[in-house]
This record gives structure tokens, C-alpha cells and sequence, in this order.
């Protein structure tokens, strides 16, 4: 099916909002996400100690040992959980720690702080990491900045206290800068190691864009952490986590804030077989879109399927995880507007309900319904079918962001 019928098709079955009207829908949607993220931060400040870190709990908890010199307890859940107890963590809470050993290297001299300071440390540090690397650097990419402040996985990050804004942070970084500035990327995606589950569409996205600077600072970015690492904690404490992580994963996969393919089916009671075929089946689909996406290079449309298709490609992520799909939406809503100052309203709908994907599961709660993959994978194919671009009907060479860039050239002739 080519895009003309595509764009023909969605016209006859949807309305398009002149700009006028956008307008407005776009106010009252931004008024809404600023309202929620404000309450999210109000929670914060206002909240009993336990509420007020709820995850960060258990991280500080990790910090605290590493710092006390027992790293390998963390990799133990029974002595890990009576820590956290002891630390002030209720008894019928457990806060695993599947994390590899590098992630300690972070958390130890947050271990060294009280849990109020440490709070205000990490999520700080790692906002403010979130919001440059969301603009690339760039202050001219103000919508961007306005949409990482805005959305709703922002207030959810601040409210459990979670790694979300470190991974997106990381993963945005590095693709932002894998063309302009490939060492610096390399580095990033080399430091989302801790988190490797989210960083699984990376390589394919770098290989197949053939950034082998940045594939090589990776690697050696993970080396080095890997050594101190080793060099901190011992060499035994990648056994301990190895073991601990094959433990980790025989514990049943059903969690009503997991936006996964393989979560979302075990939560509404598939096998574990039926769930991990099927989870198998999208991983593939997933990376062969994006493959074919960065052949060009790290565009920002291949940018936007990376972070999109993560969460559908990998079996195990949160919704605190999911800062880094708020580029993907605003990246969408810029490319459409620029190309017909209007918008569909079945658009508006996907790009709403991705947005607020991480406040509504953490809204039903128990009653989250078993398709949070749903709204993503409709995001997905909005980017990959791209039926609204410019050079739908003047051609590629119409489409910026379409465009090889002259780092994609270089490496052509070369």
C-alpha cells in the first residue's frame, strides 16, 4: 500500500483539526500534563518519608551497602531485604536488585548521604542529564525541553524515585549526538549498560548505521566501568550477580506497570511460553523497522523509532522507564505541523494516550487493563508508516530529516 492511499485512507475515515482548533487541543492537553506533573511534585514535597521515596528506597538501600563496603549483600535478596527493612522499607515491600554491578559504582557515594539528600542527588542530577540530552544539546530545540517537562512519565519519575530519568537521559544522549559528536554517544550508550534490558535496540540502530566510533567508545565505556566495577567490589561479584539474575528471572513476569508485549500478556494470565513466543516475535519485527530505519543514520525519525521500539522489543521495562518516548511524540507533533499545520484527530488520540501511558497505570492500579503495548505500537507505526511527510508528495529530497546526512555519505563512499 503506498502513502498516497494511506494519507487517502485516513482522510476519508478521520478529521483533520485546522490549526485554529489544534490550537486549542494542544492547550487544554498541555495544561493537563503540566497540572499532573505539578501534583507529582507536590506528592513529593508533601508526602509521609515512606510515600515521598517509594522505589528509591531500595536503591538507596543498595547505595548504602556498597558504601559500607558489603556489595555482594545486594545480590542476596534475604539480606538485601532486611536492610531495607532496617532502613525504614515495609516489611511486606521487597525492592530487588537486578541491576549489574556497574550501577553500584553510582549508588555508593549516594550511600554515603541520607536518604533525603540522596534523593535530591540522584533525581536531580539525572533530570537535568534527561532534559539537555532530550534537546541534544541544543537550546533552539525548545519544544522538546518544554515536552520533557511537561509529560506525564516526568511526574511518575519524580514519585517513585526510579532510574527513568538516568536511562532516558543516557539513551536520548546517545542517539542525539551518535552523528555530530560520536565518542560523546559512545560513552552514553556505554554507561546505559546499567540498565542493559533498554539499551537492546542500540546496536542494531549503530550497526546498521555504520558509527563504529561510537560502537568503539561503547565498548570501551563498558570495559572501563566493568573494571571498576571489579576493581571496587571484587571479582566475585559478577557471579553473585549472574546468579542472582537467573533467579530474578524465574520469578513470574506479571507487573501491572509493564508496558511490554511479554508483560502485558502474562498479565492477562498467556503461559509464560505463549508470552515469551509472541515477545520474540515483536523483538524481531521491532529491530528489522529499525534496521531499515538507520541506514541512513541516527535520524531524528530513527531516533524516535528507537526509543518507541524499545518497549516493545524488550521483555522487561517499567513506566518510570519511559521518559525517553516523550521525544518520539514531540518529534511526531513538530514533523506533522510543519508539513500541513493540522493534525488527525485519530492522531491526537495515539499521541495522547502514549504520553499518558505512565500516569494511567499507575492510575488503575490493579485494574491497569493488559494492552499498555498498545498505545506504543500504534506510536510506532504512526513514525514508521511516516504518511505525512513533506516528500510524501515532493520526494525524499524534501524531507529533511529524511535526508543521509553527510556523516551517512561519507561513510557510503568510503
Amino acid at each position: 500500500m503506498s502513502r498516497a492511499t494511506i494519507i487517502a485512507a485516513l482522510r476519508a475515515l478521520d478529521v483533520e483539526l485546522t490549526e485554529r482548533r489544534l490550537r486549542i487541543v494542544l492547550a487544554v492537553l498541555f495544561a493537563l500534563s503540566t497540572i499532573f506533573v505539578a501534583l507529582c511534585v507536590q506528592s513529593v514535597v508533601t508526602a509521609t518519608p515512606h510515600s515521598k521515596f517509594n522505589d528509591f528506597q531500595a536503591l538507596w538501600t543498595s547505595g548504602v551497602l556498597a558504601h559500607e563496603g558489603e556489595p555482594a549483600a545486594n545480590y542476596n535478596p534475604e539480606t538485601l531485604h532486611q536492610r531495607q527493612v532496617a532502613l525504614g522499607m515495609p516489611a511486606d515491600e521487597h525492592g530487588p536488585f537486578p541491576y549489574p554491578p556497574i550501577f553500584l559504582l553510582l549508588l555508593a557515594p549516594l550511600g554515603g548521604l541520607n536518604r533525603a539528600a540522596a534523593y535530591d542527588a540522584f533525581i536531580g542530577a539525572s533530570f537535568a542529564l534527561y532534559l539537555w540530552t532530550s534537546i541534544g544539546g541544543r537550546w533552539s530545540a525548545w519544544p522538546q525541553l518544554v515536552g520533557a517537562l511537561a509529560a506525564p512519565a516526568t511526574g511518575v519519575n519524580f514519585i517513585f524515585g526510579q532510574s527513568g530519568f538516568l536511562a532516558s537521559g543516557l539513551m536520548l544522549g546517545g542517539l542525539n549526538f551518535a552523528e555530530r559528536r560520536p565518542i560523546v554517544a559512545g560513552v552514553l550508550f556505554g554507561l546505559l549498560a546499567f540498565k542493559p534490558q533498554l539499551g537492546l535496540l542500540a546496536p542494531v540502530a549503530l550497526v546498521a548505521a555504520g558509527l563504529w566510533r561510537t560502537i568503539a567508545a561503547a565498548c570501551a565505556t563498558l570495559l572501563v566501568c566493568a573494571a571498576a566495577a571489579t576493581a571496587a567490589f571484587g571479582a566475585n561479584i559478577w557471579q553473585l550477580w549472574l546468579s542472582s539474575l537467573i533467579d530474578y528471572s524465574h520469578t513470574p513476569m506479571i507487573n501491572r506497570l509493564m508496558p511490554t508485549v511479554a508483560g502485558s500478556l502474562r498479565l492477562s494470565g498467556a503461559p509464560p511460553s505463549v508470552a515469551l513466543a509472541a515477545q520474540t516475535v515483536a523483538t524481531i519485527a521491532i529491530a528489522t523497522v529499525v534496521w531499515r530505519a538507520c541506514r541512513n543514520g541516527i535520524t531524528p525519525r530513527a531516533a524516535a523509532l528507537v526509543v518507541v521500539g524499545t518497549f516493545l522489543a524488550t521483555p522487561h521495562a517499567m513506566n518510570y522507564d519511559l521518559p525517553m518516548t516523550t521525544f518520539a511524540v514531540v518529534w511526531y507533533l513538530e514533523r506533522r505541523l510543519r508539513a500541513t499545520r493540522g493534525l488527525f484527530v485519530g492522531e491526537i488520540i495515539v499521541l495522547s494516550l502514549a504520553l499518558a501511558l505512565p500516569a494511567a497505570e499507575l492510575g488503575f492500579g490493579a485494574h491497569t487493563p493488559p494492552i499498555a503495548w498498545a498505545p506504543l505500537m500504534a506510536l510506532f507505526c504512526l513514525i514508521a508508516i511516516d504518511p505525512y511527510a513533506a516528500r510524501a508528495a515532493a520526494g525524499p529530497a524534501a524531507d529533511p530529516d529524511e535526508a543521509p546526512t553527510d556523516a551517512a555519505l561519507l561513510r557510503r563512499a568510503g
